[in-house]
């Protein structure tokens, strides 16, 4: 368990490890991944303690940046799975690229 103290204290995300991969399963980390990834800073009214929320998501994001970690969470765009790459203004959300399974491949 990570403790993510998100919009609400106590919330925490979970993070999973197989492989030499890891995979942190988050919730309410970010509401609007358009304006959060390149402003962490930005809170909502409904976090309880904005301080904290945003103390939490700035030093999430990094770990995960550095770690190379694959994000799955909520309010993240289609399919939710991706992860974080630090750019010279903040962040931005990578999404894994999404295709059908093919039959014809293993």
């Amino acid at each position: 368990m990570v403790p993510t103290h998100d919009h609400t204290p106590g919330h925490s995300a979970f993070l999973f490890s197989a492989k030499g991969r890891q995979l942190l399963v988050w919730g309410h980390v970010v509401h609007s991944h358009a304006v959060q990834f390149a402003h962490p800073e930005v809170s909502l009214e409904f976090d309880v303690d904005q301080k904290q929320v945003i103390a939490t998501r700035k030093a999430l994001f990094q770990r995960a940046a550095q770690a190379g970690w694959q994000i799955a969470g909520a309010h993240l765009p289609f399919p939710g799975l991706g992860r974080i790459r630090k750019d010279p203004k903040g962040c931005t959300w990578v999404p894994v690229e999404f295709g059908p399974i093919r039959a014809d491949r293993p």
